[in-house]
């Protein structure tokens, strides 16, 4: 522990965690200038503008005099880079709940929820009655979500941060270590772009499907963005479309999909490397045999027609996995099984490199990989090699010695909050781990839990859980770990 402490330079920590932290700080400030433009549309709502301008404005002016010595930034290591992801996450979410505690008169508590969970791309909601909010506090909600897709830090990447050592290390912290180009600002800018095009391609197909424009926009954003906050209470259900239901499928099953793959496919105007993606075909393992197990569920227990469990059950199941959290009906009232079912779903997630939450399948392909590989070392001959690859990724020992400490991390928070929730709450171990795996995996999806009448310890959980997932936890811990140390010095130097 000392030999950790002397590795810590408090003066140089905050000095680079500062600046860092003050061009992302704009970036946010940025972003709350934007639904203020909806006012056009809306004129009527003028009046909120200031609950946006305002802190907007304040955001930009912190960030810029946090980070008016950023050019002095020469090197950033990975713990720093760490540090800085995990805290503006908790900060941007603070900055960010003016709107709702101003427009929807919500406390502070759950404010923090709501914006955490856009920011995250969670979806869990402390508000209901959601036609009754003007246009733009659930505009702001949803453009959180969008920009919580490519995360904060790759959007800063994008406009702020000169490239360098400094980017490419934010870049990994916030749990993106895939490259489309070799150059890291062409990266990011690349995904920027095809993020925006598929949005403006989910506006287009949702209204031709007959969704208004307002909700097309809205359902885009979060649909792509695999964030699932709508703007009714009954999310895609209350459109009750079928069409609509095939366009958010699509949209969710996008937004969970490597950028990688989206630029070969761009780049080569072919849909094949859609299918050569081994996330893409364990994505689809994974989903084909949980929709007939759903379905059956409900055709079983909850006495559904057959076109009508199935129908639900590919919908939830590919809102589950892509971690959208998007819903069609009441899953409160689901079998204990298919609940438990889509709680697995949401504990996989989408693919690394893309909005979704969860592990993430190439660690789930990775670690059954790996069981493979083992026998194979068992029966081979003594000094035989075999090529750890899986699909066109070649892992090394301690990457896949990674894998396995995030996926024992990644179940053993998860255990630690079902517990909790049990216990607390009274409910049903798959109730208890089906709110728990959607706040940690960013999927959104709820049995009814989510409410405001929820103890506060519990909203706290949540909202770790939420931060925790979304940053993949070794940043998070980093961050606390951090802190902790941090606090002895800092009184000795008092």
């Amino acid at each position: 522990m000392l030999g950790v402490r002397r590795y810590i330079n408090l003066t140089e920590d905050l000095f680079v965690v500062k600046n860092l932290i003050g061009a992302l700080l704009q970036g946010i400030g940025l972003a709350y200038l934007i639904p203020p433009l909806i006012v056009w549309f809306y004129p009527n709502e003028i009046v909120y503008v200031y609950y946006f301008v305002i802190p907007g404005v304040i955001s930009i002016l912190l960030g810029a005099w946090l980070g008016r010595h950023v050019k002095m930034i020469e090197d950033v290591n990975l713990r720093q880079a760490m540090i800085s992801a995990a805290f503006v996450w908790l900060f941007a979410s603070f900055i960010s709940v003016v709107p709702f505690m101003k427009i929807a008169h919500m406390s502070f508590i759950d404010s923090y929820f709501e914006s955490m969970s856009a920011w995250t791309g969670t979806g869990l909601t402390m508000m209901s009655n959601l036609e009754s909010y003007p246009h733009i506090l659930l505009f702001w909600r949803s453009w959180m979500q969008w920009l919580g897709g490519i995360g904060i830090v790759l959007v800063a990447l994008t406009i702020l941060i000169r490239p360098g050592v400094a980017a490419a290390r934010l870049y990994k912290a916030e749990a993106r270590t895939e490259r489309i180009l070799p150059n890291l600002a062409n990266t990011s800018k690349i995904i920027f772009q095809i993020y925006a095009i598929l949005t403006l391609l989910g506006i287009y197909l949702y209204y031709i499907n007959g969704m208004p424009m307002f909700d097309a926009v809205i359902h885009s954003m979060t649909g792509l963005g695999t964030g699932g906050m709508s703007s009714h209470d009954l999310s895609i259900g209350y459109f009750n479309s079928l069409s609509i239901e095939a366009v958010t499928i699509f949209l969710m099953i996008m937004g969970a999909v490597n950028f990688t793959v989206h630029y070969k496919m761009f780049k080569n105007r072919s849909i094949r490397h859609f299918f050569e993606d081994i996330q893409v075909r364990y994505m689809f393992i994974f989903l084909i045999p949980t929709i007939v197990l759903i379905g059956y569920s409900l055709i079983t227990w909850n006495h559904m027609q057959i076109a009508k469990a199935f129908r639900e059950s590919v919908f939830h199941a590919v809102s589950a996995i892509t971690c959208t959290g998007f819903s069609i009906d009441d899953l409160s009232k689901y079998p204990e099984l298919a609940k438990l079912l889509i709680g697995f779903l949401m504990v996989v997630g989408g693919g690394a490199g893309s909005t979704a939450g969860g592990i993430k399948l190439i660690r789930i392909t990775l670690t059954y990989e790996s069981l493979k590989w083992t026998i194979q070392q068992a029966i081979l001959p003594k000094g035989a090699v075999i090529k750890r690859k899986v699909g066109n990724y070649i892992f090394s020992e301690d990457e896949i010695q990674e894998v396995f400490s995030f996926t024992m991390t990644y179940f053993a928070f998860l255990l630690i909050g079902t517990v909790w929730v049990m216990a607390r709450l009274g409910v049903s171990i798959a109730n208890a781990f089906f709110e728990v795996a959607s706040a940690q995996g960013n999927v959104g999806l709820s049995v009814g839990i989510t409410s405001p009448a929820l103890p506060l310890d519990i909203k706290i959980l949540l909202i770790l859980h939420m931060w925790i997932g979304r940053l993949e936890i070794f940043s998070t811990l980093v961050f606390i770990v951090s802190a902790l140390m941090l606090i002895p010095r800092v009184v000795e130097r008092e």
